[in-house]
């Protein structure tokens, strides 16, 4: 009996640390002008690896980004503002996301929850 109790009173601590994540950009991270991040990413495609969900394909054509994870995709308009690409999409909440660099390395942080990730060329 112990040792259920023990367990129930662990498994919201086990669930916390499993969902935390990266909300700060790591040390030497810096944001880049409008320019630079526009070509950085226009005609790329890259991947983003979530600490929680699904692989996500995020591909930048000239005004329009196409995103998969899954059997699920959308699009929508992007464009740059500051340091940050904010992109309207059609079936999800738009958003800004903003992004830094660290040598080759791009880093987002997610409209959607804050969390930072680094978005691999594919």
């Amino acid at each position: 009996m112990v040792r259920i109790f023990a367990l129930l009173l662990l498994a919201p601590c086990c669930a916390i640390a499993q969902s935390a994540f990266p909300t700060a950009f790591p040390d030497g991270a810096t944001p880049m002008t409008a320019e630079a991040l526009k070509q950085r990413i226009t005609g790329k495609v890259f991947t983003i690896i979530p600490a929680a969900g699904a692989q996500m394909r995020v591909q930048y054509q000239d005004t329009y980004a196409f995103v998969n994870s899954g059997s699920f995709s959308d699009s929508g308009k992007w464009r740059v503002e500051g340091s940050s690409v904010c992109i309207d999409w059609q079936k999800i909440p738009g958003g800004c996301s903003e992004m830094r660099t660290v040598g080759d390395a791009i880093y987002t942080k997610r409209a959607s929850n804050g969390e930072v990730v680094i978005m691999q060329p594919k």
